[in-house]
Order: structure tokens, then sequence, then C-alpha cells
């Protein structure tokens, strides 16, 4: 689990159509793998990056005769070396990564929809891999090689451009976590895919915060129901103020988009910036045509 404070195109490359919110197509019916709509699909397959650690540093986690980019390994062993550093706040991440209970990926431009494809793609085979209770820390980390961000509010841009993107496609096979609320300004919204609650922790490198500061973006998928389990065991809270004072430490204060839960709709941490009270979420949901 990253999360650096808790919830409170190219002409060579396969260009895909985005689902239209008027169409209904048939369900999918799959003996091969049922858990992934997008098994088959030809733009999902060709991007998909979905990675395990192992002891070389990464392999393909649906393929592991094929060995990973050592471009990905590169990106893969920058983010590692940030979050088990010493100045790193999240104690999470850093369980996450010593214990290998996450999933990588890398993917060519955020804000795309070949990455929308990919992202649904893998993030259908992580919830498959790691459900519910299965280990209390779990994380996808999401890295993209481009675009160049110039400022915090150019990565929020892109960050929701791609979660709208990937809803888009969700939306046609998955209902939303019942759990939460699709509302992205509701103090009970988090973002869903696959019918599961995640929670999102952007990094750029135009961020404010240290422990938002990396030289490639990300997006860190943290399936929600582990902050529930925090809270049922009476572990959040402590989790919580160890993550505080070591951001302090860090940097002299806490994020101040770091609410408790339930104050304020965890939509606005997603990005890392310090929005104004008058901000609005971009993000629309949409309903699941089959509903």
């Amino acid at each position: 689990m990253l999360s650096t404070h808790l919830p409170s195109g190219h002409s060579s490359l396969l260009a895909p159509t985005l689902p239209d919110a008027g169409d209904h197509p048939t369900p999918w019916t799959s003996a091969v793998r049922p858990w992934n709509p997008l098994h088959d699909d030809a733009c999902a397959r060709q991007f998909s990056s979905y990675l395990k650690p192992s002891a070389e540093g990464l392999q393909r986690a649906l393929d592991d005769s094929q060995p990973s980019d050592a471009a990905d390994q590169a990106i893969h062993g920058r983010l590692k070396e940030k979050i088990l550093g010493n100045d790193f706040p999240c104690v999470a991440a850093r369980s996450v990564m010593n214990r290998g209970t996450y999933r990588f990926g890398v993917y060519e431009s955020l804000g795309t929809p070949q990455a929308a494809f990919a992202l649904c793609h893998d993030l259908y085979e992580f919830t498959h891999e790691f459900p519910t209770g299965l280990h209390p820390f779990t994380s996808y980390m999401a890295a993209f090689k481009g675009p160049a961000v110039h400022s915090e509010c150019d990565f929020e841009k892109l960050l929701w451009e791609q979660l709208q993107l990937m809803h888009g496609i969700d939306a046609r096979y998955f209902d939303w976590d019942g759990s939460v609320s699709k509302d992205p300004d509701s103090p009970n919204f988090s973002f869903s895919v696959g019918g599961r609650a995640f929670f999102v922790v952007g990094l750029n490198r135009c961020a404010s915060r240290h422990a938002r500061y990396t030289g490639e973006s990300f997006i860190v998928f943290n399936p929600h129901d582990q902050f529930e389990a925090l809270r049922a065991s009476g572990k959040y809270e402590q989790l919580q103020k160890a993550i505080r004072q070591r951001d302090i430490a860090v940097q002299g204060s806490i994020n101040p988009m770091l609410q408790d839960f339930g104050s304020q709709s965890e939509s606005r941490q997603y990005a890392g910036r310090a929005v104004p009270a008058q901000w609005r979420c971009p993000f629309h949901s949409q309903a699941n045509p089959h509903a």
C-alpha cells in the first residue's frame, strides 16, 4: 500500500476506440480468464504491463518466460529506492515493498486511451490475484513514461483524465463498488475499478511534497478494503499517526490535504496538490449499461 497519507497517440500504435455510453455490448464470457473482460482485447493486451517483483527485479506476471524491459526495471528501481529510503513517510508502503505484495506496470503516456485499456486489464488481474483479506497491505503501482509535466496542475489534469478514461471502459462491465460513493464530492467517495474501491495516490516530478516527488509520473492504486480492515482492528489511527510523524520530520508539516477519514472527499488528495476550498473534482461517474 503506497499512501503518503491515508483517506480521511503515436501513429505506429494501435488506436483504440473508447466505449460509447450508448452501446450495449453482450456481457463477456470466458473460460480462460473469466475475471478479466479485457483479456482478449487487442489494445489492452498490446499495452498491458503487469509485472511482479522477483530476485532479479521484475518479471512479467502473466508470462514469466518473458523478461521485463531494462527501462522498466530502472523505473521500478528508482521508486523502490525512494520508498525504502529513511525519509519516506509511509510505513505501509515500505511494508508492501519489503514483502513484495504489490504489482507494477509501466505505460507510455498518462491520460491516454491506450493506458486506460491496459490499466483496466492489469487492475482486473491485480484484483483477482490479491482478493480482499489476502494481505494486510497491497498496491498496484502504475508508472508513465510521459508526457513531461510542468506543474502540479498539469499532473492533476492528466491524472483525472486517466481515471475518467478508465471509468468509461470499466463501467461497461462492472458496477461501482457498493461500499463507497461514486460522487467525487462525497466524504465516502473512492475510485472504483472492477467493482473494487481504491484509494489513489499520484506522484510526479513537480510535486511540492517530498513524499509525492518522483522523476516519473505514477498513479498508485491502494485497495480501499485494507483501510477498512485497519479501522476494524483498531490499527488505523496508529498507522496514520506514524505516517504523520514521519511526514513532519521530513517536511516540517503534514500534508494540508490530509484529512481525517470521512471529513472530506478523498478525491481532494489524489493528485497531491494543495487544492483550494472551492475546488471541484472534474470526474463524473456513469452507469453500467447492463445494470
